[in-house]
Order: structure tokens, then C-alpha cells, then sequence
């Protein structure tokens, strides 16, 4: 199936050095010619309690007057959805549940989870508890998903001093059968997936049936560096070559550290579509987002 390759598959993440604000982050989006922004529901993001009817409404509208499609990325900061403590894990809940209403509100269909993790000093015959309580986290996400119309994207997570409880496809996909739930899918963070030495085109082929979203940075296989595209180790031409194979267009996102670094990743993709054939990366905006996932 040909392929049209264009910043129609594009976006961005906030960022840390996001001097401007969300508004300031929504204009450089635009500016860019991109589709999608990716919004983290946190401080000093978006923290969904911090902000009320009028503001959500206002955010709403500036993603409809600049063309972008929302996403939206639940709070990482003091959550883990896998905790064996139950007060933790209650609140990581109800935390993750005002992201989720908060995608609904701005119109946004795909919110991104982090799966949790399991502290380093705990032995790892406790993973298994950790891997039960994510299940049952994920069980409630899932129906207040379905009610409030969006889709929940479990990320893969990067090699760190935790255990992690989705570091490899087949993790990854356990969650995702497990459940069987129609309101879940995959986001696959290439960059993590790098950092634990994987195939990442193999991992696209495994999951490419799941798969909602991508997120795109860089990295030399040690630690999880968001580094600027081209400026790590990954195969970024065999991934982008792997994507292509896919059957549906799926929101590509830049997370990076700062407003160079995107810059920087879009001239090398610009770059290497002109050299690899894969497509113009310049191109008209306009899939929408209910056509995105699947295989």
C-alpha cells in the first residue's frame, strides 16, 4: 500500500523547557505545520484540578483554531498504578481518572498511561503482585474510557533502577490480551524500547495490531536521553521504513527536552524521507484522529 509521509503524522510532547506556557507550546506546534500536540496533565503542563470550566474551554478552543488534535499523557510524577500499597495505588487512580475526563472535555481520543513499577528493593518474586494490581488498575481505566469515549495507550517503559513491568513486546502485549478490553491499544516509545537493547522493528511487527501511537527520540542504548533524532544510536531509517508498512496512519510524536531539539529532529526526518524515498515529510495536514491505530 503506498503511502503518503507528511507532518499530517507529526507532533510534539510538552516539554520540560517550556518557557511559554501551554498557549506558547500550542503556537509552536502550529507553527511547525504539525497535526498533533501531546499534553502532559500535570504541573507544570496541564494539571487538570488547576484548571477550571472556562480555561478547559478556552484550551479547547485554541486547538480547534490552530488545526491540532490533542493528546493527552496522565500524570508520571508520584503515580504508579502498580503499587502494593493501596492508598498509593487508589490515588494514582483517581489521579489518572481526572486525565482521563480531561482528555474528554478538550476532545481528545488517546490518553497515555505509564503501566507503573515496582521499586528496586523489593525482591522480584513481588512483580507479580505489581503485575495484578496494574491489571485491575488498568480494568477500572479501561470502562471509564469507554464511557468518556476516548482510547487508553499503555506505554512500554525505559530500562531504569525499578522493575519495570513493560520493558519488552511481550509484556507489552500480556497487558493488552489480558484485558481484552476495545477501549485499549499500545503506545510504543521506540526510545525506551532501545534502551533495553530490543529489535524495534521486530517489536512494531509484534504489536502492530495494537499500536495507537509512537513516540520518536533519540538515544545511545544506555539510558533513556530524549536525544534530538540523529544524534543516537537507533535505526531510525529501518523504524521509519517498518512504520510505513503499517495499514493506517499513527500519530508520530517528538518528545524531546526543548524547542532546538525538535527543530533539529524535523530537519533530519525532512532529511532522511528526501534520501530513503519514504515520502514528503512536508505535506497537507488533515487525517483525523478517529482513523488513527490498528494495523
Amino acid at each position: 500500500m503506498e503511502r503518503l509521509w507528511s507532518r499530517e503524522n507529526l507532533g510534539i510532547a510538552t516539554f520540560p523547557l517550556m518557557e511559554e506556557g501551554l498557549e506558547g507550546f500550542l503556537v509552536f506546534a502550529a507553527s511547525l505545520g504539525l497535526n498533533y500536540v501531546e499534553i502532559r496533565s500535570e504541573r507544570p503542563y496541564a494539571f487538570p484540578q488547576d484548571i477550571g470550566k472556562k480555561e478547559t474551554e478556552r484550551i479547547g478552543e485554541k486547538l480547534t483554531s490552530f488545526s491540532l488534535e490533542p493528546i493527552i499523557h496522565t500524570a508520571v510524577y508520584d503515580i504508579n498504578l502498580a503499587s502494593l500499597n493501596p492508598l498509593i495505588r487508589k490515588a494514582s487512580i483517581r489521579q489518572t481518572v481526572e486525565s482521563i475526563k480531561f482528555a474528554a472535555k478538550i476532545g481528545a481520543k488517546i490518553v497515555i498511561i505509564h503501566p507503573g513499577r515496582l521499586p528496586k528493593d523489593y525482591p522480584p518474586m513481588y512483580m507479580k503482585n505489581s503485575r495484578i494490581n496494574l491489571l485491575t488498575s488498568l480494568n477500572v481505566m479501561a470502562r471509564m474510557a469507554g464511557r468518556m469515549g476516548v482510547m487508553l495507550a499503555i506505554e512500554n517503559s525505559p530500562r531504569g533502577t525499578a522493575h519495570r513491568l513493560v520493558a519488552t513486546p511481550q509484556e507489552h502485549l500480556y497487558i493488552l490480551k489480558r484485558l481484552g478490553s476495545p477501549h485499549l491499544g499500545a503506545l510504543l516509545d521506540l526510545g525506551h524500547a532501545y534502551t533495553w537493547g530490543l529489535d524495534l522493528r521486530q517489536y512494531i511487527r509484534f504489536m502492530a495490531e495494537y499500536i495507537l501511537l509512537f513516540h520518536l527520540h533519540d538515544n545511545r542504548g544506555g539510558a533513556d536521553e530524549h536525544l534530538p533524532l540523529g544524534k543516537g544510536n537507533v535505526d531510525l531509517k529501518g523504524i521509519m521504513g517498518e512504520i510505513q508498512r503499517l495499514t493506517k496512519h499513527h500519530p508520530l510524536i517528538l518528545n524531546m527536552r526543548r524547542r532546538e531539539d525538535i527543530e533539529e529532529s524535523i530537519k533530519f526526518l525532512e532529511k532522511m524521507g528526501k534520501g530513503r524515498g519514504l515520502g514528503r515529510l512536508l505535506g497537507k495536514k488533515g487525517v483525523p484522529i478517529t482513523e488513527v491505530g490498528g494495523s
